[in-house]
C-alpha cells in the first residue's frame, strides 16, 4: 500500500504534489496549475509553498516567479544561452542564469535528462 503525501496550501486546504504542473507567483498570492487545466489561487507566497512543497522532489523553483514540476515539462530549449522550459499546459517557463546548472543537476538525479 502506498501513502500520498498532501501538501497544505492554505487555509485547511491540501493538494496531491502529482496533480500539479507548476506554481506562478502573484505578489502575495500564488497561482497553482493542476494537470486537469484547473487553476486556483490562494494567499500563501509562492516561498511559503516552496518550503511546503520540499520534500518532492521533482519540484524544482526556475525563477522568481515559479516553482515547476519537472515531471510535465514538456520541451526544454536553449538558446542564446537562455535556457526556457515549456510545460505540458504549454506555459513558457525561463530558467534563470544562477539556477542552471541546478536545474540540470536536478534533471539528472531523478532520471529526465
Amino acid at each position: 500500500m502506498t501513502t500520498t503525501n498532501y501538501v497544505l496550501i492554505g487555509g485547511r486546504k491540501t493538494i496531491n504534489p502529482k496533480d500539479v504542473i507548476l506554481l506562478e507567483a502573484d505578489e502575495n498570492y500564488t497561482q497553482i496549475h493542476f494537470v486537469n487545466g484547473a487553476k486556483i489561487t490562494v494567499a500563501t507566497t509562492l516561498k511559503r509553498l516552496e518550503e511546503r512543497f520540499s520534500g518532492c522532489i521533482e519540484f524544482f523553483r526556475t525563477h522568481k516567479s515559479y516553482l515547476i514540476n519537472l515531471n510535465y515539462i514538456k520541451q526544454i530549449n536553449n538558446l542564446g544561452g537562455e535556457v526556457h522550459v515549456k510545460m505540458r499546459n504549454d506555459y513558457k517557463v525561463t530558467i534563470s542564469r544562477r539556477k542552471k546548472c541546478a536545474f540540470c543537476d536536478r534533471l539528472s538525479a531523478i532520471g529526465l535528462n
